[in-house]
């Protein structure tokens, strides 16, 4: 009976130390697996890893990266500067044209110009011959207003001289009958009287000297 005793507890405390065992291989054999696996993922990462941080694949990837920085400002610089290139294109356009008018029309002003230049100094020239004959005019007005005034002067001069003598004569003669000396005095006077108008003429004229010496 005791030997039975005794082997339950013996089958009892190796059936402990066997699952202790089992579980101690397990968590081994897990420890292994899990450094193995780790151990592989490793070896299979870390390659490719050395390989992409390699000096020349980052200076590749820096100018790829410098490229499309470039090519994306270049792009919006270009897209930013099309309405600027258009406006320009349409200044330059306006000013050819405001060029082909202006040495289209601009013989033809300088033309006019020069003609009204001319009109103006022909102008110039017909008002001073202008003033100058006016001025001529006014001294050959004033001349013959001088030369009637001295002839007016004569004129009276001579009327009064010649009815002086008329009435000295008249007062000399004897008194015989007053018609036929108030006949003659009558002739006279108008003949006195035709060559003062006839002498006034000829001063206003200019040929008064010529009449007086004939």
């Amino acid at each position: 009976m005791m030997s039975l005793n005794s082997n339950p507890e013996k089958s009892s405390s190796s059936e402990h130390s066997g699952s202790l065992i089992s579980r101690a291989s397990i968590s081994v054999l897990e420890d292994q697996s899990i450094d193995s696996f780790k151990m592989k993922l490793s070896s299979s990462v870390s390659p490719p890893l050395a390989k992409v941080m390699s000096k020349g694949d980052q200076a590749f990837l820096l100018l790829a990266f410098i490229a499309c920085t470039t090519s994306v400002a270049f792009t919006s610089f270009v897209i930013t500067a099309v309405p600027t290139l258009l406006a320009m294109g349409r200044a330059a356009s306006s000013f050819a044209k405001l060029a082909d008018t202006a040495r289209q029309e601009l013989p033809s002003t300088l033309a006019a110009i020069r003609l009204s230049g001319m009109e103006i100094s022909d102008l110039t020239l017909e008002l001073s011959e202008l003033s100058h004959e006016v001025t001529e005019g006014v001294n050959k007005s004033a001349k013959a207003v001088q030369a009637a005034e001295a002839g007016i002067r004569q004129i009276g001069t001579l009327a009064h001289q010649q009815t002086l003598s008329m009435i000295d004569e008249r007062a000399s003669l004897p008194e015989i009958s007053l018609q036929p000396v108030v006949a003659g005095a009558a002739k006279k006077t108008s003949h006195a009287i035709g060559r003062a108008s006839k002498t006034l003429m000829n001063i206003i004229t200019g040929g008064g000297d010529k009449d007086e010496d004939s």
